[in-house]
This record gives C-alpha cells, sequence and structure tokens, in this order.
C-alpha cells in the first residue's frame, strides 16, 4: 500500500514537472520581446509638380518698348502677336534630369518717337570739296508703321526636386535673340543678336488642384552684334542755305558694333487650367551697356566734287520691356 502510494507520488510529481516546463515554455514563447526601433518612412513626393514632358504651342498678344534713355531719349514701342513652342524630355525620369527646347517668335507694327537731325556741310579746306558733311540741331520726330519683330531659339536642362507640396527646378544652357527693326522704306534697317546664358528657377504647386508654377530667370549676355544699314538709305539732294551750296548725299556704308556687357530678366507664372490649356502671364527685361565706337563712309558731292569721309557711331545704352499674355496647349 505503501509502495502503491509512493508510485503515484512520483508519477504525478513527474507528470506536475512536465505541466510546469511545458507552462513555463508557453509562456516563454508567447512573451513578446521589446520592439526594435523603426526607421521613419520619408515623406510621400508628389511627382506630377515635376517638369511636364511632352510638346507645347503657345499663341500671345503683347507690348514691347525699346528706349534709349538720355537728353535725347528715343523709343520704339508697340503691340506685338507672338507664338512658340516648347519641348521637354527626361534625361533621368529616377533622378528628374529634363532638357528642353524653346522657339519663340513675335511680329507687330511698332511706332518711333525721338529726335531727327538734318544733314548740313561745314566749310573744311582739308576736304576734296572743301566741306566736311555734318548733323544740324535735332528736334522731335515720329513715325509709325514700322515693321518690327524677333525670334528666340533656346536649349536648357535642369533638375527637378520634389516635395510633398511643392517642386523647384532649376534650370540652365544658352539662348539666342534675333531681333529686326525696320524704317521707312528699309525693312530690316536694325538687327540685333544676342548670344546668352540663362540661370533659371521654376516652382511649382497646386491651386484648386490645378498645376500652377512660378518661374524667374537672370540672363547675362555673352555677345552681342548690331548691324545698321544705312546703305539702305540710298541718297538724295540736300538744297543750298544761306550758309552753304546745295549738296547731294551718294550713299552710306553699313555700320556694325559689338557688344560686351548686358543682362536680362525674366518672369512668368502659368495656371495649368484644364489637362491641356494654361494661360501665362510674362514680362521680358533687357538692359545692354553702350557699344564702342565704330565708323561708317559717307560718300557726297558738293559743286560737283565728291568726297568720301568717315563717321563715328556708337550703340547707347538701351533697354527693351516686353508685357504678353499667353495661351497655351499642350499634348
Amino acid at each position: 500500500m505503501n509502495r502503491t502510494l509512493i508510485t503515484i507520488a512520483s508519477r504525478f510529481l513527474s507528470w506536475a514537472g512536465v505541466i510546469v516546463f511545458v507552462s513555463s515554455t508557453a509562456i516563454a514563447q508567447t512573451s513578446s520581446p521589446t520592439p526594435l526601433a523603426q526607421p521613419r518612412e520619408a515623406a510621400p513626393i508628389d511627382t506630377t509638380l515635376a517638369t511636364p514632358i511632352g510638346h507645347e504651342v503657345n499663341v500671345s498678344i503683347g507690348g514691347y518698348r525699346y528706349t534709349e534713355p538720355g537728353d535725347l531719349a528715343i523709343s520704339i514701342h508697340g503691340s506685338k502677336f507672338g507664338g512658340g513652342y516648347t519641348g521637354t524630355r527626361s534625361l533621368n525620369k529616377r533622378q528628374h534630369w529634363f532638357a528642353q527646347t524653346d522657339v519663340r517668335g513675335t511680329v507687330g507694327n511698332v511706332t518711333y518717337d525721338g529726335w531727327c537731325s538734318p544733314y548740313v556741310i561745314v566749310p573744311n579746306s582739308a576736304s576734296p570739296n572743301g566741306w566736311d558733311l555734318d548733323f544740324g540741331d535735332a528736334s522731335p520726330c515720329s513715325e509709325s508703321g514700322d515693321k518690327d519683330w524677333y525670334v528666340e531659339a533656346r536649349a536648357l536642362f535642369g533638375k527637378d526636386f520634389i516635395g510633398r507640396t511643392w517642386a523647384v527646378s532649376p534650370d540652365t544652357g544658352l539662348g539666342f535673340r534675333h531681333l529686326s527693326n525696320g524704317t521707312s522704306g528699309a525693312g530690316g534697317y536694325r538687327t540685333d543678336d544676342y548670344l546668352y546664358l540663362p540661370l533659371g528657377l521654376t516652382a511649382r504647386t497646386r491651386a484648386a488642384s490645378r498645376p500652377l508654377s512660378f518661374n524667374v530667370e537672370y540672363d547675362r549676355l555673352l555677345h552681342g552684334w548690331q548691324k545698321t544699314r544705312d546703305s539702305d538709305l540710298g541718297g538724295g539732294d540736300i538744297p543750298p542755305t544761306a550758309d552753304a551750296p546745295g549738296f547731294t548725299i551718294e550713299g552710306f556704308t553699313d555700320i556694325t558694333f559689338a557688344q560686351h556687357d548686358g543682362w536680362g530678366l525674366r518672369a512668368n507664372a502659368t495656371y495649368q487650367a484644364t489637362r491641356h490649356w494654361s494661360l501665362e502671364p510674362s514680362f521680358v527685361h533687357w538692359s545692354i551697356d553702350a557699344s564702342p565706337v565704330n565708323y561708317e563712309t559717307v560718300a557726297f558731292t558738293v559743286n560737283n566734287v565728291t568726297a568720301h569721309q568717315q563717321l563715328g557711331a556708337y550703340e547707347p545704352v538701351n533697354t527693351t520691356n516686353e508685357f504678353a499674355m499667353k495661351l497655351g496647349y499642350r499634348f
């Protein structure tokens, strides 16, 4: 009897030990270790704020004003109509690099408000005909209906830095601008060519769930070429005065100027009203320093004797301001 009780007790303690072992093992398995700190996820970005890839054409209407300040200030001003094309492609989609080409042109009739000086001759015993060509006193004058146009081409590359609600996109490249000013009877009388370095920054966000962007750009003039085609003016007869005989201007040669210093500033805002259509007010400013003096040759005849004389001139300090409203179509 005692032996039986001992056996039963021994078996009970063994079972109890198994139960305790299993229970402690279960407790050990169900107890969660202290969790490790998880890295914080980066804030999501809105890739739709990146520079749009594709093509856009636009039309515009605006005002243009070219001025030369000073005592004899002049201005060339008027309305202009324009059109343009912009093509953008991705260079690296993951890192948001892009390339862009931009071509734009405008045309319109403008008005010249400034000063006119008559041709006169003054005595000079060293001249073959005894006279030098000079200019008389300036007086206000105006001319309207002059044809004026320009075309501009740019190649840019840049990168998008995109956040949750804003993206910024710096870009740079190379730009070329050709401007043609006409005068009465001489279309393309004066042309300007600018080679420049653009440095731009665009910021994009959303307004009323539609993309809205702001762009500002500084343009550094690398070199400018200016040509005045005085040969297109031809010649003419000048009647005598109380101080000088009549004379005939046979003609002028053309004259060119090199422009080394200048800068431009551009600003615009673009609202993507629909998937395809956008509105964009824009402003362009150019400020160009005076050029070095260069010379042209004039031939004039007095008393049937023709003399050739060099006249010095330079392109003065000048500024250009242009405002426009553009309607764009993206595809």
